[in-house]
């Protein structure tokens, strides 16, 4: 099926309003599987208010995200705001628009999981109006938003809502913020599926106080009004009551449009005021796809079944690997077959309707898993094919308006080992082309685009059809009619 990405989103209230409970998929931490498939209910802990203008306010630039991920402490040898300032040309020319910092905040120190590392999580926030002063503090951060905004790019921050670390001051100042629980005979340490966690560095804030409610909006507008960030990637935001998102994101959205993108994979997420939600089961079905070869028409259906669920022009944010992923899991080299086997799999994730993500790293080759709570700073002298390609690839799709916000039509629904699909507007239509096996796969192209002329656009180079055999991991973005 045919459908169009290119138009702005209007979410339906109806829609809204028959929501009334939130589906839990992956998490934002520290050692649970955000991949896994086993949805259970939570309802909110008050009853919805869902108006009918819940989130219209989309930014005008959601269209064009090319969003970079970045852990302070790990992106430069300073690790600092400034260490970020000093790589933005680099992003810029990548093809990145979008920074995503993980929590700027100070770190909790009480209860800190420094057995993991000496940092402690920086999920573990201590004070949500502050920036943390080992980064470079509050002008450091200030610095760092105008240097961005300077050339032409957008940053957004990491907002933790559902817990606070322990050494905040609201734990001692007003103890009913909290969710009641064994922990001290007061609290509780946060809850998935029902069952508490081992974030035992952090304690559960209770969603039924509108105190606390306010005071948690007010702190996300100061972001907003003093320091001017662009919007929010909200952590396991489907931890948290969809009416708080619904009045927060009204309440942001007073100021100025704002880009929302919430840590969950459920569609109802939009309804509030998402722009941008997880591919969590499309990251799932592209591991089983490498890892368990499992034929790319599973992966195809996932993909096709949640386009067809996502409410308006709702995006999915597309990725082989994240803070959590790196952490916990493996690098993509790993998971992916090496380098040209991430380099395929990133082409495929990517060039699927939604916003492509990088986390930073990524584009150097990691090999190794690496904890975010210890600074582990990248060396950014180190050259590679990798690195060439996450240029070539992304400074292509940036300037691609195909790419972006071109209509997603599958030719290959039963494919097994590669996949055509095309994305198409009315002046371009590109075919993509991907091998997913480690070993020459041979196809016949839809009888469409046999005659049809067809470049690579990322070599140049003339591709004839009807039949295209792929080398071991092999992908062509083939612009037709040239």
């Amino acid at each position: 099926m045919i459908r169009s990405f290119a138009s702005h989103r209007l979410l339906s209230a109806v829609f809204a309003v028959v929501v009334t409970a939130l589906l839990i998929a992956g998490c934002g931490g520290q050692d649970t599987d955000p991949a896994a498939e086993t949805p259970s209910e939570q309802p909110a802990s008050t009853p919805l208010d869902i108006t009918a203008d819940a989130g219209v306010g989309e930014p005008e630039w959601v269209d064009d995200v090319v969003m970079y991920e970045i852990f302070v402490p790990d992106f430069s040898e300073e690790g600092t705001f400034q260490g970020v300032v000093n790589r933005l040309d680099s992003l810029k020319a990548m093809g990145v628009n979008t920074l995503w910092l993980m929590p700027i905040h100070p770190v909790g120190e009480e209860r800190a999981k420094t057995d993991i590392g000496p940092l402690g999580s920086p999920y573990a926030v201590k004070d949500y109006k502050a920036a943390n002063p080992d980064y470079g503090g509050d002008e450091g951060f200030r610095t760092l938003v105008e240097e961005v905004h300077s050339r032409d790019m957008y940053i957004i921050i990491d907002w933790v809502a559902n817990h606070t670390a322990w050494d905040h001051p609201w734990v001692s100042e007003h103890p009913e913020y909290y969710t009641e629980g064994p922990v001290d005979g007061r609290f509780t340490y946060p809850l998935l599926d029902g069952d508490t966690t081992d974030w035992t560095d952090v304690v559960d804030l209770n969603f039924e106080n509108r105190e606390m409610r306010t005071k948690m909006i007010d702190a996300m507008k100061f972001w907003v009004e003093e320091y001017n960030v662009d919007g929010f990637r909200c952590d396991v935001a489907h931890q948290v009551p969809l009416d708080f998102w619904n009045a927060a994101i009204d309440t942001l959205e007073t100021v100025r449009p704002v880009l929302m993108l919430a840590e969950a994979a459920e569609p109802e997420m939009h309804s509030v005021g998402f722009d941008l939600t997880y591919a969590w089961p499309f990251y799932g079905a592209i591991k089983r796809v490498w890892e368990e070869d499992a034929p790319t028409s599973e992966l195809l259906t996932q993909v096709d079944t949640t386009l067809e669920d996502l409410p308006g022009a709702s995006r999915r944010l597309r990725f082989t690997t994240n803070h959590d992923e790196t952490a916990w899991d493996a690098s993509p080299l790993d998971i992916f077959g090496g380098e040209e086997g991430s380099e395929a799999a990133f082409v495929l994730a990517t060039s699927f309707p939604g916003v492509p993500l990088v986390y930073n790293g990524q584009e150097l080759g990691v090999e190794d898993t690496i904890s975010f709570f210890e600074a582990t700073p990248y060396d950014w002298s180190k050259q590679s094919e990798l690195r060439d390609f996450y240029r070539d690839y992304l400074q292509f799709y940036s300037t691609s308006d195909v790419m972006k916000n071109g209509d997603f039509d599958i030719l290959t629904p039963d494919a097994e080992d590669a996949v055509v699909f095309s994305r198409a507007t009315e002046e371009d239509e590109l075919l993509v082309v991907v091998n997913v096996r480690g070993e020459e796969v041979s196809l016949t192209l839809p009888s469409e685009y046999a005659e049809q002329s067809l470049v690579d656009v990322m070599t140049d180079a003339s591709v004839s059809g009807p039949e295209l055999t792929l080398e071991p991991y092999g992908y062509h973005l083939l612009r037709v009619g040239e």
